[in-house]
Parts: C-alpha cells; sequence; structure tokens
C-alpha cells in the first residue's frame, strides 16, 4: 500500500506556532454608564494589533422600569434581543448594516441554534427569561441560587440583571479571516443600535385574572449601566507573516471575505387574504433567503409561555416543560395549562403563520420551487436551507417549536438557500446578479378563516461580499 503520508490516527506529526501569545482587553464604548432604550454606542476595536473576533463579547446590567402600580416588567429571551441595529465601520467606510438584528437573530437561532442542550450553558444570554437566580454576597450565604420565579406578579422588575452578547451575526462571525490585524484595516469601529422598550414582556397585576390579561406598562423602560467589551489581542513575533502580508498588500491587496444580511421590512397586511411581498437587492452572491413575520401592533404583554402571568401561581419555563406532554386527551383542565406552548419570549418576536395555505419565492418572476409549497413542506425546506437537514445533528431548533402547528403559530419562517452548503474553506457561492437587480417577491396564500392581527412581513438576504485592503488603508467593499 502506498500513500503520501501516514493517515492522522497513526501519525506522530507535531506542528509548532513560535512567538504567539494572546491576552483580552477590556474596551469602553462611547456610552458606558448608562444607555437607554434607542440609544447608540459605539466602539472602537484595539489598534495596530491582531484581534480575534471570535472573541469579542459585549458585557452589560440592564434594569427594567415602569411607573408606580404599574405591571412588573422583564428582558426578554435573549440579550440580543435588544440589539435593533448593528454596523461595522472600518477606516470610515460602512462595510455593514443589519437593520431589525434582533427580528433576525431570534428567527436563527430557534430554528438553528435553541436546542434545549444551549439553554444551561447560555443563561448570561438571558436564554431562560422566565427565573433568575439570587447572587450570594459570599460563601456561607444560603440564599445564593435561590432561583426567582419572573412569572409571578408579585416578582420586582429585572435589576442590574448581568448580560453577555457573545455570538454575532454578519462580518463579527463569518469573516474568512476571523483574526484581522487592526494595523492593516486602522480604525474598526462597531456601532449598536438598541431597540424600544416593546421588547419587554410583563407580569399581570394581581386580580386581573388568571390569563394574566390585565398587563398594563405606563412608563415603560429600559437601561444598560457598565456597558463594555471584551476581546482577544494577538501577539504574534514572526517576521515570515509580516512579510508575506506586506507583499500581497502591495500587489493585490488583503482580501476578505463575510457574510451579511440586507433587510426589508414591508407594509403590514390582515391575513385571510393572499399577499405579495416584494424587495429590490444587487449583490454578486445572494446567499439565502429569509422570511418571516412580526405582529404589526406590539405592545407589552405576558410571556409566550403557557401557565405563566397566572396571578399568584405562575409557572416559569421548567415547570410548563415537566408537564407539557403528559397532558390526557380527556382531561380538559390539564391540558389547558399545559398544552405545549412553550415560546418563552415576549410577543415582539412572534411570527405567527396560522392559517397559511401556501408560500413561494421568485427571482425574477422566476419560481425557486416548482409550485407553492405547503405549511410542511417549508418547514423541511428551511431546515435543509440551514444545514442539510439530516447532516445538522450537532445544531437543534428550540423546545417550544415541537409540532407543525407550534411553528406555524411562533416561529414560521421560510428560508431558500441558494449557497453551496459546506464546511470548511470560505466560498463565495451564491446567485449573481451580473450587476443588475434581483428582484424578489414572496408570495403567501392564507385562508379566508385566519384573518385578525395585522402582521408585518420581513424578507433578510443573505449576501457574500468581499472587502479589499490596500496600501494606505484603502478600503473597497465588493458587493
Amino acid at each position: 500500500m502506498e500513500f503520501a503520508q501516514f493517515p492522522k490516527n497513526l501519525a506522530y506529526n507535531i506542528k509548532t506556532l513560535s512567538g504567539f501569545s494572546k491576552s483580552t482587553v477590556v474596551l469602553t464604548p462611547d456610552k458606558y454608564a448608562t444607555v437607554n432604550q434607542g440609544d447608540t454606542i459605539k466602539v472602537k476595536l484595539p489598534s495596530n494589533t491582531i484581534v480575534d473576533l471570535r472573541t469579542l463579547s459585549m458585557h452589560f446590567k440592564g434594569t427594567c422600569d415602569s411607573t408606580a402600580g404599574e405591571s412588573k416588567l422583564h428582558f426578554p429571551r435573549l440579550s440580543s434581543s435588544l440589539i435593533k441595529t448593528l454596523a461595522v465601520y472600518i477606516n470610515g467606510t460602512l462595510i455593514e448594516r443589519i437593520d431589525n438584528y434582533n427580528t433576525l437573530y431570534n428567527k436563527l437561532y430557534d430554528l438553528d441554534g435553541g436546542g434545549v442542550d444551549q439553554t444551561a450553558k447560555r443563561f448570561l444570554e438571558n436564554s431562560d427569561p422566565s427565573v433568575g437566580y439570587t447572587v450570594g454576597t459570599s460563601s456561607v450565604d444560603k440564599s445564593a441560587g435561590t432561583r426567582i420565579n419572573k412569572c409571578l406578579t408579585a416578582t420586582d422588575h429585572d435589576i442590574k440583571q448581568k448580560f453577555m452578547v457573545n455570538n454575532w451575526l454578519g462580518f463579527l462571525s463569518t469573516s474568512s479571516c476571523p483574526c484581522p490585524d487592526t494595523n492593516d484595516l486602522n480604525n474598526v469601529e462597531l456601532e449598536i443600535t438598541f431597540d424600544n422598550e416593546k421588547v419587554l414582556w410583563g407580569a399581570g397585576l394581581t386580580g386581573t385574572g388568571a390569563a394574566g390579561a390585565g398587563i398594563t406598562s405606563a412608563g415603560a423602560s429600559y437601561k444598560l449601566e457598565d456597558v463594555k467589551f471584551t476581546i482577544s489581542k494577538i501577539i504574534f513575533n514572526d517576521p515570515l507573516y509580516y512579510n508575506l502580508k506586506a507583499s500581497k498588500m502591495l500587489s493585490s491587496g488583503l482580501t476578505i471575505g463575510y457574510q451579511t444580511y440586507i433587510t426589508s421590512k414591508q407594509a403590514s397586511f390582515p391575513k385571510g387574504t393572499s399577499v405579495n411581498v416584494l424587495t429590490t437587492v444587487n449583490t454578486t452572491s445572494l446567499d439565502q433567503i429569509i422570511c418571516c413575520l412580526q405582529p404589526a401592533d406590539t405592545p407589552i404583554s405576558k410571556l409566550q409561555l403557557n401557565g405563566a402571568n397566572n396571578e399568584g401561581s405562575g409557572k416559569t419555563f421548567n415547570e410548563v416543560f415537566s408537564s407539557a406532554y403528559v397532558g390526557s386527551a380527556n382531561n380538559a383542565t390539564e391540558n389547558a395549562v399545559a398544552s405545549g406552548d412553550l415560546y418563552n419570549q415576549s410577543v415582539y418576536f412572534k411570527s405567527d403563520a396560522t392559517g397559511i395555505v401556501s408560500s413561494s419565492l421568485e427571482i425574477n418572476n422566476t419560481p425557486l420551487m416548482p409550485q407553492p409549497l405547503d405549511d410542511a413542506t417549508v418547514y423541511n425546506e428551511t431546515l435543509i436551507s440551514l444545514g442539510n437537514l439530516n447532516q445538522d445533528m450537532s445544531s437543534g431548533i428550540h423546545v417550544g417549536c415541537c409540532s407543525l402547528s407550534l411553528f406555524l403559530k411562533y416561529y414560521f419562517a421560510h428560508i431558500v438557500s441558494l449557497e453551496n452548503i459546506q464546511q470548511g474553506d470560505f466560498y463565495k457561492s451564491g446567485l449573481d446578479g451580473r450587476a443588475s437587480a434581483l428582484n424578489i417577491a414572496w408570495k403567501m396564500v392564507f385562508n379566508s378563516s385566519s384573518g385578525g392581527v395585522n402582521y408585518t412581513p420581513y424578507i433578510f438576504c443573505k449576501t457574500t461580499r468581499i472587502m479589499q485592503i490596500m496600501e494606505g488603508h484603502s478600503v473597497t467593499v465588493i458587493v
């Protein structure tokens, strides 16, 4: 038997990287003491050094408030739900702007990374907003770790709760060079705009009924304190690396590929009719089309969790989950509480397509599927687009999305992939518009009895961009 090298399991090779070290640095944004809803902050990455974008994290303490006598308010599931817009500037050039970032993040998390095994790991991302725990003051503090049921009407607002955002969409997580040298990029700034107070949820006042229908939120607000960022800074003393990099910059320039999202928010519509949603994008690589819905009117409401806000006996997610699948078909009372609604999120992020008959996507009047898709096929095609369906065993779906009816009621998204799905090397493989516009049409048909609440449609277009860096910190982005 002949082979060029031994198989990995039989080899004794060791590779050495000399002159490498790293440390974590703390970055302070332009606003850090108190950031209110709707505010915008900017933070600059370290200059003249290699930074590891994979380690970027935002830390803060969050506090909710409302007028005295109103409902107690709490933060939504996922700390990223507070981010309305994320923008990245390199040497003054805007290379990325993702609007309605929180809506997109929720859909991708719930359908591609929200498995039950992620809940404990991501507690600093507020993966379960229905419960909290007291932090001890000393090793003998018996109250340390005591559970706080936020679904009880008597539980106070979230006050100085610690959060972290350490998972990002766009350039920060998809860059083909995850450890760029800011000496080449010069000035790298992140700009984050926070959403309004409607992302919050409230607990019903005592005496308003078992359903917690009497949510009142006059004077609702939230603020973030002690906002800071951390990132790993790398020191790599290898002259060969820097010589090769300098030579490439003087010739063809340094190229960095990344994926970002273009947001299109359309006018709201009443269900029960046929709806055509239109948008246009210009790109040389359209990778994915992500379609979802949002209630047109999103007042602060109760937590979307069955059994929550039930006067003095509101249930947390784990309490509802433990009984969600054991109800007897003949026990109406038991099933009324444990009906399987485990969305565990504020109504702001609910994507309800109940009653949909078909959904289809067209680009330049050409259908992407031979015929419109029914609800089950939309779900299946969405899974395929997010990870080739049966090959995505390492990822998971939020536990509340346990049936087709619940997918349609809370988590609906129609996602179509136009890229080559693979792991490893960075490829630009999406649909090329060839310097002309790509006209996208999302066509939905609902049954006539599905009317009621108006919904706002969103179309997010995932695209690949190439950033070219030349001598003198000249930055050009090929869209």
